[in-house]
């Protein structure tokens, strides 16, 4: 190899020697500030190693999976995290982020309820994002106002939100917590996955290939993860009495059948098992791959 190099070296003479020596010396300093920015500044240089704009995730050890399903309601902080630049895509409200805060309402009456909603849209200009904004308003600005019109009881309301963009796909995530009239706390989160390009929304195994994983070893780690926290359950039972049952034979648990799950700006993706969503409980299992 190196005296192939030579000999087509010394069959460069006058202007094209310099040429190439220029040529080479340019890679070599790309190459470098390449370096530099992906091992200093590239925020995501350890899930998304070639800078492609999709992170693909890297592998974590189980305390680190356990550290984010721990941090998991604080990603809500009504913001979108972008890990890319974005296509001049057809927005509803330009100026304003492919996510964003559209329905702030804060009212709080100390007899009957307090609210602190804030409700999200996608700012796209698609029938599709305008279905999923009309579904979030009507579950989440309606049930604020229904509260806030209230004269009996007491009610405490809070809907908060998470958007990511990842190249592509735009992933939003809404957690609400309510608390009405003596009834145990009540914890909901809704998903959306987005394809900007495709113009609809995305299942779980579009997010499974993304991640170059199968679908048999999400399953696995699914089947794990809730074992585990039905194990935790009934350790909390014995001391304090109280048990949220998860069956483990139900079909929810199938990769197939999860309605919640969305893709984070380092590449992580979350799917959310929210019993809330169908009974007065604040109890949740997260299953991170």
């Amino acid at each position: 190899m190196k005296r192939a190099m030579r000999r087509f070296v010394s069959r460069l003479t006058g202007r094209n020697k310099y040429i190439f020596f220029v040529v080479v010396i340019l890679i070599c300093i790309v190459a470098l500030f390449l370096g530099i920015y992906g091992q200093f500044f590239y925020k995501y240089s350890d899930t998304d190693p070639l800078m492609i704009g999709i992170n693909i995730g890297a592998k974590k050890t189980e305390e680190e999976y356990e550290l984010l399903r721990s941090n998991f309601n604080s990603l809500f902080t009504n913001q979108v995290k972008e890990n890319s630049d974005i296509e001049d895509f057809d927005k509803i409200e330009n100026g304003k982020p492919l996510v964003y805060t559209a329905y702030s309402l804060e009212n709080d009456d100390e007899t009957f309820y307090s609210v602190d909603a804030q409700i999200p849209m996608i700012n796209i200009n698609t029938e599709v994002a305008k279905q999923i904004n009309n579904e979030i308003r009507d579950e989440y600005y309606s049930k604020a106002n229904q509260i806030m019109r209230q004269t009996q009881g007491n009610s405490i309301y809070k809907v908060s939100y998470i958007g990511y963009v990842n190249s592509d796909y735009i992933s939003l995530a809404i957690k609400a917590t309510l608390k009405e009239n003596g009834q145990s706390e009540k914890v909901t989160v809704k998903t959306y996955t987005y394809s900007m390009t495709k113009e609809k929304l995305i299942n779980l195994d579009d997010l499974i290939t993304l991640k170059q994983t199968t679908k048999e070893t999400v399953q696995i780690r699914v089947d794990n993860e809730i074992k585990k926290a039905y194990n935790n359950a009934k350790i909390i039972a014995a001391e304090y009495g109280t048990l949220y049952e998860r069956d483990l034979d139900s079909d929810m648990y199938k990769v197939e059948s999860a309605k919640n799950y969305f893709l984070t700006d380092d590449g992580y993706v979350y799917i959310v098992y929210a019993y809330g969503n169908d009974s007065y409980t604040n109890e949740m299992d997260i299953v991170i791959f």
